[in-house]
């Protein structure tokens, strides 16, 4: 690994990220307004907009916190007329309350010792926050063997690749949100309320598309050029092996916190 911020890393292809990352469903965003109510939206990490254009479609007064430039510059021209702010969550002070506050792909990457308040001041009495983030989930298991083989070869055991989670390891129940989500420890003691929503739905890859795909994840952007090659063309070869196509099972998961009235 190199010295280079993981969560910084994404802006070195902007474009790119934002051809190859998937979306969100659009019953997220219906859902979320309705739960929210009325009132202004603040969005943190935005990227380059892919959870931005859904929001911004609903006529909603949307305010987007980007800190990486690069990113920023994709996210104003693929959802023109939106306020983005460069900046991260931890260096800007609310202009106002907002009544909801969303963050895709991105609230993991805000300081975990911090998020909770900053989000509760952000937030107007009864205001909702959602950070939600897409998991994907292999269903074949020979594919899944074959590529967690390839991890394991090249040391990347434990690490959170877009294929290191077979179907089985998520319960097709809803969990306690403690156990849903750990890293969220200690949210119980400025929020209420505290629920998560799933969404489910699929997605394909050719070889090439999931080549393109893995480029824009940060495990393999903290890799030396030489050594991200290397492991893309193993991964990739072992789909090639097993088939023309790479197929998952997309879960979106939302965590839901409001702040008390």
């Amino acid at each position: 690994m190199t010295t280079r911020e993981r969560g910084q890393v994404f802006g070195e292809l902007a474009e790119q990220y934002h051809r190859v990352r998937p979306g969100y469903p659009a019953e997220l965003v219906t859902d979320l307004l309705e739960l929210s109510g009325a009132g202004p939206v603040l969005e943190v990490g935005a990227g380059t907009g892919k959870a931005t254009a859904l929001f911004a479609a609903h006529d909603v007064d949307l305010t987007c916190l980007e800190p990486d430039p690069r990113m920023a510059a994709v996210l104003r021209r693929s959802v023109p007329g939106v306020p983005v702010i460069e900046s991260t969550f931890e260096a800007w002070a609310p202009d106002r309350g907002y009544r909801l506050l969303i963050s895709g792909q991105a609230w993991h990457w805000v300081d975990r010792t911090r998020r909770n308040a900053l989000a509760l001041a952000a937030l107007t009495p009864g205001g909702l926050l959602a950070p939600f983030w897409n998991v994907f989930l292999l269903p074949d298991r020979d594919l899944y063997t074959a590529l967690a083989a390839v991890d394991a070869r090249h040391g990347l055991t434990g690490e959170q690749s877009p294929h290191s989670l077979h179907v089985d390891d998520v319960p097709d129940r809803p969990r306690p949100f403690a156990e849903e989500w750990p890293d969220l420890a200690g949210i119980e003691e400025l929020f209420t309320d505290l629920r998560t929503l799933r969404y489910r739905g699929f997605r394909s890859y050719s070889p090439a598309e999931y080549r393109a795909h893995l480029h824009s994840i940060s495990l393999y952007r903290m890799l030396d050029d030489t050594r991200r090659e290397t492991v893309i063309d193993d991964t990739i070869a072992a789909i090639e092996a097993h088939g023309s196509t790479i197929d998952f099972a997309v879960h979106t998961f939302v965590a839901l916190a409001r702040r008390p009235t």
